[in-house]
């Protein structure tokens, strides 16, 4: 017995060591990485719909073909959140339906297995999400009429009963009748524009290729378009407002030339028979690249001076991409959404590459990895996870992809790309078809790339020592590089290839391609004749996404800020001389800034500058006429003083090719000129600014603040009412708070946008609220207003005054 006992035991130590010897593999959890369960196939999405806009009204009949995928299927639910549903037949017979607030569950007797069948709902509904009615009740008609739907992520489930749900896809007609005064536009091809005998006109839009049901959509109001067409023959509609023409060329700028690009740089035709973009008010994202037909926020639409503040052409890029990555080929579930927007955003940095060259390229790679590292601070989550959130899935995905390529090659990267789409065109994936498609095209197995960058979190951080040494009468450049993050379950040591650059003063230089995996790796470089070292450089051009310690003399700094070739390692260098004395580094600072083109490295040296109080008039003269906007911004946004043979510099501004930098400037001059503040203001009196009001608004704030106008204040008032788009409204909120200037009237109208689904809008607003009822003198009134206004007891975001 004793014996037995101890040979248990034995076993028990011996299994319990095999057992902590097995490697395992650990994720974090995702509880959207299985997709949804469904019992058919749609296949063809048909609707009829027409609208009492004053309303919020949808009055629609659904037309859902199917394919059984499952035997003996005698329900199906379709998504629909609070429709009305009036009839339900299936294959031309009434059948028995169940409504919940979620949907509609249809019976029936059990269907045939794979067979085909139609579905028709006719329904009604005034949906809150999913479709949005602009400016229909506005009491004063400034604002634009408008209807215009946002699918993604379930959103048209609120305005069509559907399998609203991304792993099923279909192809879609739309059939609207609507007021001939408006143009409609839906995705596909228009088969007709009808009008007719009541006033109203029939459009009729098409999908030939299936494609996911949140992409579905539809823009209604007063619009022209212009007509282009790329090279390769696709025909591109750009819709914009009839009063804002002069915007047309600046915010479609590149728009043919892209779809020509991407052609080329992916290797696949546009994948759909037109394509067209769409303007309108209010929009709560930047944009959305529903199928051949994307819609933007109007506050894309510049002109020449915001073009110059932030233009359409990232966004514009971005979109069209995903008419490949995300329309084309989508994610079966949202545990792979990186597949789409990672790819969209790496490829609009690619157009911007094209036209604005590579140091812009590189300054998008380094704010991503950034924000990256920035994320990993949180938690841990990969890019492939439903909840890694928008920078993750946005530019980090997209630096990912720019390392992919970095290992694999341009070449072998675009071809592998090329042979993803097309093996997998107007269908599902995820990130192992991903991976699959390098393996059968370049026999790559790349999964430890995979596994580090796309399935697990965090970044390598990299502490790097360099020194030489002498060994056998051979000099040599050595680094030490140690990954000094810390590693768990779910983050490792990383495996990159990274390149080793040693810069002679003599202009050559020695370089080394190392694969650095383990937690310690010492690197040589034979120095073959005993050369003089200017600089050198771990992973030159930043390729991989890391953090990086490593510690350079001043001297060595100073040429690699002058010398290398990369803008991104001259930026290094000035950044690290940030401890330098400013007696030290103000010479080289200003050699630097006359020699450097881009502006990222000039604005650093103008933040240096200025934070020790030790700016030349000279520089500050030089700084302000530079060609870059970003430059000149930077000087205004240091300058704590105006010195008086400079006022002249600084009034120019006020003409700047920029709006933000005449606000910035204007708000300055003021501030330090207040008797001159009225001829400031008035210089700026035929300045509307593009985006928001912004240069009225902030005009219509000093004027206030400087001369007591109370027209001015109740301009601002006025702008904060529905009768103004959302950018507007939340500028003069804005611009109301720092006057700390309120009345009932804008408490209203704050109120009224609190409770809107553009949360750009209500969150601001309601931070407003909030910001004038913490304050005693006004807490009453905002009180009493909720107390006399039951209505808004059942909104949450209110529920702290009643």
């Amino acid at each position: 017995m004793k014996n037995g006992v101890l040979l248990w035991v034995i076993l028990l130590i011996t299994t319990s060591g095999l057992v902590s010897q097995v490697k395992t593999r650990s994720y974090i959890y995702d509880e959207a990485l299985t997709p949804r369960e469904h019992n058919v196939d749609f296949e063809h999405l048909k609707l009829s719909v027409d609208f009492e806009p004053e309303k919020g009204l949808v009055k629609g009949s659904v037309w859902h073909s199917f394919v059984t995928l499952q035997q003996n299927v005698d329900s199906i639910f379709l998504d629909g959140i609070n429709i009305n549903v009036k009839s339900v037949k299936l294959n031309g017979i009434n059948v028995e339906y169940k409504t919940y607030e979620n949907g509609v569950t249809l019976y029936f007797n059990p269907l045939a297995w794979k067979s085909k069948h139609l579905i028709e709902i006719t329904y009604e509904c005034t949906p809150k999400k999913g479709i949005y009615f602009i400016g229909w009740n506005d009491p004063k008609g400034i604002c634009r009429k408008q209807i215009w739907t946002q699918g993604q992520g379930i959103d048209n489930r609120h305005w069509i009963p559907m399998y609203d749900e991304q792993n099923d896809k279909i192809t879609s007609e739309i059939i609207v009748k609507f007021n001939n005064k408006y143009k409609v536009l839906s995705n596909g091809v228009k088969l007709e524009e009808k009008p007719q005998k009541d006033g109203t006109t029939l459009w009729h839009y098409k999908m030939n290729k299936p494609h996911t049901s949140y992409l579905i959509m539809l823009g209604i109001g007063e619009y022209k378009i212009k007509n282009i067409k790329s090279k390769s023959g696709v025909n591109i509609n750009l819709w914009y407002y009839p009063d804002w023409e002069t915007r047309v060329e600046p915010t479609y700028r590149y728009s043919a030339e892209m779809v020509d690009f991407f052609e080329n740089e992916i290797g696949v035709k546009y994948p759909w028979e037109n394509y067209s973009q769409i303007p309108v008010q209010d929009f709560m994202f930047g944009a959305m690249e529903n199928t051949t037909a994307t819609i933007f926020g109007d506050f894309f639409m510049v002109d020449e001076k915001a073009y110059n503040d932030r233009n359409y052409v990232s966004v514009n890029a971005h979109e069209l991409a995903h008419q490949w990555f995300g329309d084309m080929v989508s994610a079966r579930c949202a545990a792979h959404h990186w597949l789409q927007e990672s790819f969209a955003t790496f490829y609009n940095w690619l157009y911007e590459y094209e036209v604005f060259g590579k140091e812009h390229y590189d300054w998008n790679r380094r704010n991503a990895a950034n924000a990256a590292i920035s994320e990993t601070k949180k938690d841990y989550k990969p890019i492939a996870n439903s909840s890694a959130g928008s920078t993750r899935h946005y530019p980090k995905g997209a630096h990912v992809l720019h390392m992919l390529r970095y290992v694999v090659g341009r070449e072998q990267y675009n071809s592998s790309v090329k042979y993803y789409l097309e093996k997998h065109g107007y269908k599902n994936v995820d990130s192992e078809d991903l991976l699959i498609a390098f393996h059968e095209n370049l026999g790559l197995s790349l999964d430890w790339f995979w596994e580090q960058w796309v399935y697990k979190g965090g970044e390598p951080h990299y502490q790097v020592r360099f020194y030489e040494s002498i060994e056998n009468n051979q000099k040599n450049s050595v680094f030490e590089v140690e990954q000094t993050h810390s590693t768990n379950e779910v983050v490792g040591l990383f495996k990159m290839p990274i390149w080793f650059e040693v810069y002679y003063a003599d202009g050559s230089k020695d370089s080394l391609k190392v694969w650095i995996e383990n937690k310690n790796h010492v690197v040589k470089i034979p120095n073959k004749k005993g050369k003089e070292i200017a600089f050198v450089l771990f992973d030159p051009n930043a390729n991989i996404m890391k953090e990086c310690s490593f510690i350079k003399s001043f001297e060595m700094l100073k040429k690699q800020a002058l010398q290398a070739p990369s803008m991104i390692d001259r930026y290094d260098a000035v950044v690290a001389m940030r401890e330098i004395s400013i007696e030290q580094k103000k010479p080289l600072f200003l050699e630097i800034f006359n020699k450097e083109v881009f502006y990222a490295v000039k604005t650093e040296i103008v933040s240096q500058l200025f934070a020790n109080n030790n700016v030349d008039i000279d520089f500050i003269r030089k700084a302000l006429s530079d060609k870059r906007t970003e430059v000149k911004k930077a000087v205004l946004e240091n300058t704590s003083t105006i010195p008086a043979s400079l006022v002249s510099e600084y009034e120019k501004l006020l003409n700047d090719q920029s709006y933000s930098n005449i606000e910035l400037a204007l708000e300055l001059l003021c501030y330090h000129f207040p008797e001159n503040a009225g001829k400031y203001i008035e210089k700026v009196s035929d300045t509307e600014g593009a985006v928001g009001k912004s240069t009225l608004i902030k005009r219509l704030e000093l004027e206030y603040f400087y001369t007591n106008k109370t027209e001015a204040v109740n301009q601002l008032v006025e702008f904060t009412s529905s009768s103004y788009e959302f950018r507007t409204r939340v500028n003069a909120a804005n611009a109301l708070k720092k006057l700390n200037y309120f009345n009932e009237k804008l408490l209203k109208n704050l109120v009224e946008a609190s409770t809107k689904a553009n949360n750009r809008l209500a969150q601001p607003s309601l931070d407003a609220i909030h910001y004038f009822s913490d304050q005693k003198k006004y807490s009453k009134t905002v009180a009493d207003y909720f107390k006399l206004n039951p209505i808004y007891s059942s909104y949450t975001q209110f529920s702290r005054w009643y």
